[in-house]
């Protein structure tokens, strides 16, 4: 994984020639401190995250799902933004063709969802202009763990 922006430091010893930073792996605990929400300055302020993927020629989907146009650094970012998450929100389409299920706790995220005073797991809310959601899916049969 290579980060763009914000630039990383030169005297960085991840940083290769020209300023760019070397392809390798981030630890969960470099991925989590990348992307911590800011520190709290006293101000009460909500945050909303957004991530997406898509195509060179502009596709979010490939046969109505994300997954198979998402690199594994894609989904590595993926699940550490909702591991660090107090909510994921989706489209009831999206839990449908994603087969979508209960937020799971992430022994590498504890830790940091501790400290911040969150629960062990974010909760999913499914956002539906028509309401009519499959409570046979395993987002809303699947056992909670």
């Amino acid at each position: 994984m290579r980060r763009l922006f914000p630039v990383p430091a030169v005297t960085d010893p991840t940083v290769g020639p020209g300023g760019s930073e070397a392809d390798r792996e981030w630890s969960p605990a470099e991925l989590a401190a990348a992307y911590a929400y800011p520190e709290p300055d006293g101000r009460r302020r909500t945050w909303l995250r957004a991530n997406m993927v898509s195509t060179l020629d502009g596709a979010a989907q490939h046969d109505g799902r994300s997954q198979p146009i998402s690199s594994a650094a894609d989904m590595r970012v993926f699940g550490t933004l909702r591991a660090l998450a107090d909510v994921v929100i989706a489209g009831a389409e999206t839990v449908r063709q994603e087969g979508y299920r209960p937020a799971r706790a992430r022994a590498d995220f504890a830790e940091a969802r501790r400290s911040a005073g969150q629960a062990p797991v974010p909760a999913i809310a499914v956002v539906s202009a028509s309401l009519e959601l499959d409570f046979s899916l395993p987002l809303f049969t699947s056992p909670l763990v």
